[in-house]
């Protein structure tokens, strides 16, 4: 809001009081705090043809009548000038951007003066006349119709659209990060191996391509024994090394069951990022079975993918087969 220096408090009290009609009127519709502030002996000029009142009561029937019908705006841009009249009577001019809000759906903006008169009526100002007007200086140059203010409207209107598309844009990037992404661990979920495997990733342009399975040895032990919530803290912990070691590469596919897709290493920097990722599992305490397949070119995402399962399995059994190790024991 722009003010000018050096301000009485009576103006200032005067510049306030005209802002809270005018945010009460556009920003809020709520016409009975307008009215509330109504002198008994009140002139009131509207901006529309018919909006003409003499009185308070005429006046507050017509305000009113407003209740439900004004679209919220934004009030932006607010300036004032006051002129004092006598010690209790001022005078206040100002102007300020009246912008329909988004969420009615009606894209206006324009720039809104508005004058109004205070007097102090036992201690207390009220207001004895008011002037709402939509500025046609802006006619400057026109003839018979304000081109200049359907440009700015024009213009709203267009900022209103980019505004949505970006909101739109936002949310669908938003419910595709959240229909890809696994709500547990942050990595990919089920639903983008999906995407990815009846893909294509010839355009990769890596050295080959490089599919690990992994599975987490002992969860359900874990679950058993100490809790889903233990479980979880495995699966989080191992996640985490997942994601260090090959970062928007790693897909949870079940509960314990994770895949890696590798389409941009050489096989001796595939096979050692996995040595390492094991590596670190192991110094964490997690144990696990894992099945790797690398091929050179293009490779065969789903023959591959089959060949590191069904290595992982057979590690698998192979884990459990030993005695310490078996459930059944």
């Amino acid at each position: 809001m722009t003010m000018q220096s050096a301000r009485t408090q009576d103006e200032q009290k005067v510049i306030e009081l005209t802002s809270f009609m005018l945010h009460k009127h556009y920003g809020e519709n709520d016409p009975e705090a307008v009215i509330a502030l109504f002198d008994e002996d009140l002139l009131w000029v509207g901006a529309g043809e018919e909006e003409y009142g003499i009185g308070a009561e005429t006046v507050a029937g017509f305000f009113r009548r407003f209740a439900g019908m004004i679209p919220r705006c934004n009030i932006s841009g607010e300036e004032y000038h006051v002129l004092m009249l006598t010690p209790d009577i001022y005078l206040c001019n100002g102007r300020a951007w009246i912008s329909t809000d988004a969420s009615t759906q009606i894209s206006l903006r324009v720039h809104q003066r508005i004058t109004t008169v205070f007097r102090r009526v036992n201690g207390t100002f009220r207001c004895c006349h008011i002037h709402a007007s939509n500025p046609y200086a802006d006619m400057a140059g026109d003839i018979g119709f304000p081109v200049k203010m359907a440009l700015q409207s024009y213009e709203y209107l267009q900022e209103q659209v980019e505004a949505q598309k970006r909101q739109i844009a936002a949310q669908t990037a938003q419910l595709e990060r959240l229909s890809f992404e696994d709500s547990l661990t942050g990595l990919y979920n089920r639903n983008k191996f999906n995407t990815v495997i009846d893909g294509d990733l010839s355009t990769r342009g890596g050295e080959g391509l490089g599919v690990a399975c992994f599975d987490l040895n002992g969860l359900k032990e874990i679950n058993d024994k100490s809790g889903h919530t233990a479980g979880d803290r495995l699966i989080c912990s191992a996640a985490e090394e997942f994601h260090r070691f090959f970062h928007k590469m790693t897909y949870r596919v079940g509960g314990d069951e994770f895949v890696i897709i590798d389409p941009y290493n050489c096989q001796q920097v595939f096979v050692q990022t996995i040595e390492a990722l094991q590596a670190a599992l192991q110094a964490k305490g997690i144990s696990c079975s894992a099945g790797i397949s690398w091929r050179p070119g293009t490779g065969d995402l789903k023959v591959q993918y089959e060949e590191a399962d069904r290595k992982m399995y057979e590690n698998k059994r192979l884990f459990y087969s030993r005695p310490e190790n078996n459930r059944r024991i």
